[in-house]
């Protein structure tokens, strides 16, 4: 299937999913019939169904979308209270996206409160950036200012980046750097993988331990997190420069791509015969794009030169009507693990977006 093709057909299943949801928020939905199961708060992911109506508003000339996208992100106002580590992803893909839309002063301010927000969540003994008591995913349940998953390197650091350019304060961009760092200090094995959460210490920068839950047990390593360290090490090489960032970048991905290559990952590395998850190939491929179309750094077109590989992996996995499926949620308790997932579609979205328009939003 040809990238554009692949765009106009998740354009169609953006207007499809809106007719079937009404008010309520997509989640996951059956690889076979196409149905959504739906939220009524948008969970973790709200912020990426807010992202998707804003790519499908802009690209198809659309400003009811646009203001619908405006609507939903008023919803999700009262999860700026959350101490949840989702926080960056739900107002960085809703409030401060639509900013960069619309020029609205309110969403540049919600944006901006979120970020403070989440940055004040940081472990004073060494930066990390934790999970929070109130954080939000339907199939888990976990919750401490102490806990921190390798996921955070991604979700948590969007509002960081962005703030630190809105601003020019350096508090986000030294914050950042920090969670970046304690990344590759206690999560990055020598092999290139990772440890999807682990347990500090409550005033000393010590490890208690390290485990999983969504990965096959403690020593594995999970796709999904890999793919947000990978996509996290190559948003910090690109903000920052620096080569540690780019070395922890080539490391989690030379992993990937020695046991995959371009495919979508099984869902656990050490399961290699077990369920699929599109949605972290999504991860990564959206990264990938953000470079393509945004940073000449001749050494990063090493990387970005995967995605229409990668691109062309993922068309494998779409079904009429632009569904997207094969993504695993929650392996080990068997939740929607072969289903379409909102937040693999609007990350394939965004990429395809990206390269669209040869731009990314902010």
């Amino acid at each position: 299937m040809q990238h554009s093709a692949m765009l106009s057909a998740l354009l169609a299943r953006v207007e499809e999913t809106r007719a079937m949801i009404g008010s309520a928020w997509p989640y996951h939905a059956d690889p076979e019939t196409g149905i959504w199961e739906t939220v009524p708060d948008g969970d973790w992911c709200g912020g990426h169904w807010v992202e998707c109506l804003r790519i499908a508003g802009r690209l198809e000339g659309r400003p009811e979308l646009i203001e619908e996208a405006r609507e939903r992100t008023e919803w999700l106002r009262p999860k700026l209270e959350k101490d949840d580590q989702f926080r960056g992803h739900r107002f960085y893909y809703s409030a401060a996206r639509l900013y960069a839309e619309t020029g609205d002063p309110q969403l540049r301010a919600l944006a901006l409160a979120a970020a403070y927000a989440l940055r004040a969540m940081a472990i004073p003994q060494n930066g990390a950036m934790p999970i929070g008591h109130e954080v939000q995913v339907k199939s888990t349940t976990l919750a401490s200012r102490r806990i921190v998953a390798v996921d955070n390197v991604h979700p948590n650091l969007r509002l960081d980046f962005w703030a630190a350019r809105e601003l020019g304060d350096p508090v986000f961009e030294a914050g950042a750097r920090a969670m970046l760092d304690v990344t590759i200090r206690d999560f990055l094995r020598d092999d290139g993988s990772t440890v999807e959460f682990i347990e500090y210490h409550q005033t000393d920068d010590r490890i208690l331990r390290h485990f999983t839950l969504l990965g096959i047990h403690d020593d594995s390593c999970w796709s999904r997190g890999q793919a947000w360290a990978i996509a996290g090490f190559l948003r910090g090489w690109q903000e920052f420069g620096d080569t540690r960032y780019r070395d922890a970048a080539r490391a989690t991905f030379g992993y990937w791509r020695d046991k995959v290559g371009d495919v979508a990952p099984p869902w656990d590395f050490e399961d290699p015969d077990g369920p699929v998850d599109t949605s972290a190939s999504a991860i990564v491929v959206e990264q990938l794009a953000r470079m393509a179309v945004s940073w000449g750094n001749a050494e990063a077109r090493e990387v970005t030169g995967h995605l229409p590989q990668m691109l062309d992996a993922l068309a494998t996995h779409m079904r009429p009507g632009g569904r997207l499926v094969d993504g695993c949620f929650n392996r080990p308790r068997n939740f929607a693990d072969r289903s379409e997932l909102i937040w693999g579609t609007a990350y394939l979205l965004m990429a395809l977006s990206y390269l669209e328009e040869g731009r990314v939003p902010c």
